[in-house]
């Protein structure tokens, strides 16, 4: 088990409450799977490259404290850029 404050622990709860709000939508409900699997298998840098094209690929909208929770995670895993080339922040809302 991760601590709660590692970047892995903090991807896979902010994934974990996408997750939930889409929880009827079968295409990002199933990618959104992967992206935990992912995690699960310590490969927390491709989940997060992967979380961001999915929420970018299905439009998901993301509250403003889960986008900040990902730029979180991004740091401390030394990758931003996979992050921030999605362009994701502007489907952040309040």
């Amino acid at each position: 088990m991760q601590p709660t404050d590692s970047p892995d622990a903090l991807l896979s709860a902010t994934t974990r409450c996408i997750a939930r709000r889409v929880a009827g939508e079968k295409g990002p409900a199933t990618a959104l799977r992967s992206v935990l699997e992912l995690i699960d298998n310590d490969e927390a840098e491709l989940a997060l490259d992967d979380l961001a094209r999915v929420i970018e690929y299905f439009r998901i909208p993301i509250l403003r404290r889960e986008y900040d929770q990902l730029i979180t995670a991004a740091t401390r895993l030394n990758s931003l850029d996979s992050l921030l080339e999605t362009g994701i922040e502007r489907l952040a809302g309040a």
